[in-house]
């Protein structure tokens, strides 16, 4: 048991580390004024691609589980979720802080006015009862079946972060197509491994 527990803590930590580190990295350039000519915009981008690439990985570990079969894989996916859920957060915040001044008459404008705002912001809101489901009594309490539909919308959360960032991108297309080829992959394989389990 010690020998399988080992692994898993080596991978938590990991995980732990690939959600914090970035903070502090951001916050030191922040401090150093090293994020270009405009930090606000720059820290809102990046706040959301690290925030993006959380959450593809949270969907990328059911996969990694069924190719692999180590346990520890799904034992850390909540942690990388809830991570992902926070960088989105703070993307939000940072987008309505840093560059719209907390101006709620803006704010309301540009998400009925642009489509991306709008994207972007039901992805996130579709993260909220993901988060507050993800702890293992309300798991439980749920139920396993209940439970696994209402994740699913993290699917749904994925593809509309795709098209916010799509939509979002002005000239150079290859994150864009990066990140929906990944989403089409991961969605491509939770289809095949639902239809391959109903046999």
């Amino acid at each position: 048991m010690s020998i399988a527990k080992g692994p898993v803590l080596m991978f938590r930590l990991l995980v732990l580390t690939s959600g914090l580190l970035p903070a502090l990295w951001l916050a030191w350039r922040w401090g150093q004024d090293d994020l270009g000519v405009v930090p606000e915009e720059a820290m809102v981008h990046l706040t959301g691609r690290i925030g993006l690439a959380l959450l593809l990985a949270t969907i990328a570990f059911s996969p990694a589980f069924r190719l692999t079969g180590w346990v520890g894989i799904m034992i850390a996916r909540r942690q990388v979720g809830l991570w992902a859920f926070a960088w989105l957060c703070a993307h939000a915040l940072a987008w309505m802080g840093l560059e719209q001044y907390w101006a709620w008459e803006w704010i309301w404008h540009d998400m009925q006015d642009l489509p991306y705002v709008r994207y972007g912001v039901v992805g996130l809101v579709l993260l909220v009862p993901l988060a507050l489901t993800s702890f293992r009594r309300v798991r439980q309490a749920m139920g396993e079946r209940a439970w696994h539909w209402l994740h699913r919308l993290v699917y749904v959360s994925a593809a509309l972060a795709a098209t916010h960032l799509w939509i979002l991108t002005r000239a150079d297309y290859r994150l864009p197509m990066l990140v929906v080829a990944v989403v089409a992959a991961l969605i491509l394989f939770r289809l095949v491994d639902a239809a391959r389990h109903r046999q």
